[in-house]
């Protein structure tokens, strides 16, 4: 049975800060949760457990940085940690 979990827990899970957690909610990324009440963020564990499947069966880079004199050329692409490679 599905169990609702807290950021907390999520953040340990996926070894990330919560606050990493929470960029990622503002920016959009990240599993999908649950906004109960105000201020009240929740996830559903299965979901979660969804998303990190989906996020190794697709990696895709999540921020790129680029010189100013330069249209599209990449100076880094870095992408979310994977849950087992320890970063």
């Amino acid at each position: 049975m599905p169990r609702i979990i807290t950021p907390s827990e999520v953040a340990n899970q996926l070894n990330v800060a919560e606050s990493d957690l929470a960029a990622w909610r503002n920016s959009g990324l990240g599993p999908v949760w649950l906004n109960i009440e105000p201020n009240t963020i929740r996830y559903v564990d299965t979901a979660v457990h969804r998303w990190v499947i989906w996020q190794l069966d697709h990696p895709t880079p999540t921020l790129h940085v680029t010189r100013s004199d330069e249209d599209t050329t990449p100076l880094q692409n870095e992408q979310l940690p994977d849950v087992d490679s320890g970063s």
